[in-house]
């Protein structure tokens, strides 16, 4: 059976992944949901935001001409669990507000729709600020260019349309179900909150009030913890994209220049062949050489062969197979890669290779002794592979230089001689002929036969004005000569380019700087410059406007959480969840980017003997850093203003503000953590899958800094905003001292 490469399978499979993605999801928001509050109504309250903040979200897509493709339904996927967390924390405090009410004497109860405006309203701020901090982390992905920005540029857009379209639901139509559907009973009367989350206040409560009496100590430790992250994650390589897995291996053959086509498909034969009889390869196609038209064109001595690998077969092994195949052909350059991967490393460097180290300098036999050296000396970096020179070499051509008076003499011009030549070498379209929706054109040329030899050219019959013919031979000089194989040019400057990709086990980062160490000097020796790119170039690029970007992001964050909280301290306190979100980003790469993570801890830590393989953070990876850091402010932005609330509102004094604050916005913050880190799940257990390849490892970042950023925020928050407000001024100090710390303290006078 036979099976030709598509390219539309891999897009095929990709898209079912992430769909799948998205629709299990969901389905674990909506078992969290009903798990949490043990209410059907409320669950179906919260639920409703998911499809119509996605119809919505889809609906503006269409209107701004974004297709749905990968990228796309990954921003939705992503935003799943989140696209209830504005309508979980209305519904539950709703939903809390009107069991306390009913719990009441009948003659003190408030009316229904009083409690229920009123329970909207107590939490409308912090939601609505929060929505727009997790809408505005997302503004750097909106600025990345290049291939980077086309990849992740509709994943931004598809999110921040949808967490919008989620905020303008919890906004309308949440509070009206709620008039609607919780009135009347709503389950007992005797508890306010379900049993799971009775449990977890008692597991909580404890804790709590232990972090409060030790408050020091617990910031020390978050201190040292952050610390201890940002060194692991210095250890940590650096790649532009994860990893592809398209199901397909491309293998590249470079014969020496001037191979004949002939020749180039009797070498390439017997390589398909051998590559077919592989354990695990479904179909082998293969292209000798390009048209000289096509927009890729290649000598006849270049071949590309396509591996489709059997589905259930590992790729990893079939690669091993693959390179004992190519080590055992002489005289080739060979080099393996992916359909997409090595189209995007073209479009990035000109190469098919991860990094292309472009050589400039004026002297053409320097460039060839440089490029050969470089070529050399990689082949003994560690992590280096697929090495290959692209640089001027001598060939053999056929030059064909006219001498005027013999030209003349038979009434020929240069042009009209050149002209004939091209006719016979080249072709002459003379016809097109319609078949169907397809036009053909039909070129006269001299047959394959009559111009395989130098005597054959040399005995071509051109035609003068008078009609006299001579052979080319009696009014032209024919080679053969040696020149350069190309024309190699930048900036007006010569250059050779040298490439090569990453080994298994290896990074970029880390291959570009031992690169360096070894290149430099050579280059500067020559008198030569040098320059690194690729996909190399371009993750730099990414990764210096994700941080640029973001520090602009970070200061405005703290603007309007300063005007969320009333207190610049209080800001920073909630920016407290950058770094403990950080703690379980770096912590979830380090293990599920180690093959080993114990083995690979114990080699960093200098007890094993094994090499450390650093792990590997990946523009995808740093996308998930900024969407974690959207998502872990607002779990601190609910604690705060949910203090000040109780002090200002309930009259409640500091200490016993936090601790009913805390238990208070305990089941919101676990709801949405749970329903965000949930939402994730299935992707990130989809890694190693086509279409989440970059997906992925946004999703390992985003579920382990929810992990940490959720439980510590509900132990450091709650110390350090009792450390920062509650602390007493210090014996022996002036009554105006006193005063000016009174005055710090958040207003506690009793509401209405």
């Amino acid at each position: 059976e036979t099976e030709n490469f598509r390219q539309a399978e891999f897009i095929e499979v990709a898209i079912h992944n992430v769909t799948a993605a998205l629709r299990d999801g969901a389905i674990l928001v909506v078992l969290i949901l009903f798990l949490f509050l043990g209410n059907v109504r409320t669950t179906f309250i919260m639920a409703l935001a998911i499809p119509l903040s996605l119809v919505a979200g889809l609906l503006v897509l269409s209107l701004f001409g974004v297709t749905i493709n990968t990228m796309t339904l990954g921003g939705l996927t992503i935003a799943i669990g989140v696209l209830v967390d504005d309508a979980i924390i209305d519904v539950e405090n709703v939903f809390r507000r009107v069991r306390q009410n009913n719990a009441r004497p009948a003659g003190q109860q408030r009316p229904f729709l009083g409690v229920v405006l009123d329970a909207s309203n107590e939490i409308r701020p912090a939601m609505v600020f929060a929505t727009v901090i997790i809408v505005m982390v997302f503004v750097p992905l909106l600025f990345l260019e290049g291939l980077e920005g086309r990849f992740f540029r509709p994943l931004g857009i598809a999110y921040i349309l949808s967490i919008l379209a989620s905020l303008l639901v919890a906004l309308t139509v949440t509070p009206a179900l709620c008039k609607h559907l919780l009135g009347g009973r709503l389950g007992s009367d005797t508890h306010v909150d379900g049993p799971l989350l009775r449990l977890l206040k008692r597991l909580y409560e404890p804790s709590l009030r232990w972090s409060l009496r030790h408050r020091r100590f617990v910031l020390i430790g978050a201190a040292a913890a952050t610390l201890a992250a940002l060194w692991l994650g210095s250890t940590f390589g650096a790649s532009f994209l994860p990893a592809f897995n398209e199901g397909t291996l491309t293998v590249f053959l470079m014969a020496p220049p001037g191979t004949s086509l002939s020749e180039s498909d009797r070498l390439a034969h017997g390589v398909e062949a051998r590559l077919s009889a592989i354990d695990g390869v479904l179909s082998v196609t293969r292209r000798t050489g390009r048209a000289e038209r096509d927009e890729h064109a290649e000598p006849p001595s270049s071949s590309e062969i396509d591996v489709t690998i059997r589905p259930g077969n590992d790729p990893a092994s079939v690669r091993a197979q693959i390179d004992r195949v190519l080590r055992d052909v002489p005289g080739v350059t060979t080099m393996i890669g992916q359909p997409i991967e090595h189209r995007l490393s073209h479009v990035l460097s000109g190469t098919p290779a991860a990094l292309a180290i472009s050589v400039f300098g004026d002297d053409l036999a320097l460039l060839r002794q440089v490029a050969a050296e470089i070529e050399l000396t990689l082949r003994s970096v560690p992590g280096a592979r697929d090495i290959a020179a692209n640089r001027e070499v001598l060939v053999t051509s056929l030059p064909v230089r006219y001498r005027a008076a013999d030209l003349a003499a038979a009434g020929l011009t240069p042009a009209s001689a050149a002209e004939q030549l091209q006719q016979a070498v080249n072709g002459e379209v003379v016809a097109e002929v319609n078949h169907g929706a397809r036009r053909m054109q039909v070129v006269v040329r001299l047959a394959e036969q009559e111009r395989e030899r130098v005597e054959q050219l040399a005995a071509l019959q051109l035609r003068g004005l008078g009609g006299a013919t001579v052979r080319l031979e009696e009014v032209a000089d024919i080679g053969p000569e040696r020149s350069s194989n190309l024309i190699a040019r930048e900036n007006a400057q010569r250059k050779a380019v040298v490439s090569c990709n990453v080994a298994d086990g290896y990074n970029l980062a880390d291959l570009v700087q031992a690169v360096r160490t070894r290149v430099d000097p050579i280059v500067q020796r020559a008198g030569c410059t040098v320059h690194y790119g690729g996909q190399f170039e371009a993750q730099q690029s990414a990764a210096r406007t994700i941080y640029l970007a973001g520090a602009g992001v970070v200061l405005a964050m703290i603007l309007l959480l300063q005007t969320s909280t009333g207190s610049l301290r209080a800001a920073l306190l909630v920016m407290v969840n950058l770094p403990l979100g950080l703690i379980g980003g770096i912590a979830a790469i380090h293990l599920t980017e180690s093959a080993d993570p114990l083995g690979n801890t114990l080699a960093l830590l200098g007890l094993s003997q094994r090499r450390f393989e650093p792990p590997v953070i990946s523009i995808a990876s740093l996308v998930g850093f900024v969407t974690l850091f959207g998502i872990a402010v607002r779990n601190g932005i609910l604690l705060v203003n949910h203090y000040q609330h109780v002090m200002r509102v309930e009259g409640k004094p500091l200490d016993a503000a936090i601790v009913q604050g805390s238990l208070e916005r305990l089941s919101p913050i676990l709801m949405t953590a749970l329903c965000a880190a949930l939402g994730l799940i299935p992707l990130a257990l989809a890694a190693g899958e086509p279409g989440s390849e970059l997906l992925a490892p946004l999703a390992v970042v985003v579920l382990g800094g929810l992990i940490s950023s959720t439980f510590l925020n509900l132990v450091v928050v709650p110390a350090g905003y009792a450390l920062v407000f509650g602390a007493a001024p210090p014996a022996g100090t002036t009554p105006a001292l006193r005063a000016l710390a009174a005055r710090a303290r958040p207003p506690s006078t009793k509401g209405p």
